[in-house]
């Protein structure tokens, strides 16, 4: 039996989600942040991720914010955006603060 015989086959390229558009300012109504929301996509599929930045973060010096938080303000949450292109599924919400950038 040859040594890979039971191994499965994995394919050796996944195609990677595109930015397509940042489709502006985003907020929603009694949550304490702002941001932006971005359109990506992947072949036929398409999704949506919003880069939300708390209110603490947007009324601090940013030299004062993380590297992440700081860059995200810098660039409407592109830097962020960017980190999660390779993930399978990727996170509808980004949240970055006073403690950085995260999402679930």
């Amino acid at each position: 039996m040859a040594a890979n015989a039971n191994s499965r086959c994995l394919p050796t390229h996944v195609d990677r989600w595109e930015i397509s558009a940042n489709l502006g300012r985003h907020a929603c109504a009694g949550v304490d942040a702002r941001g932006w929301l971005w359109e990506i996509t992947r072949g036929d599929q398409t999704a949506r991720v919003v880069i939300e930045i708390s209110g603490a973060a947007w009324s601090s010096d940013p030299l004062h914010l993380p590297e992440d938080t700081r860059q995200a303000l810098a660039t409407d949450g592109r830097t962020e955006l960017l980190k999660v292109l390779d993930e399978e599924d990727p996170p509808a919400v980004i949240r970055c603060g006073s403690t950085g950038c995260a999402y679930a």
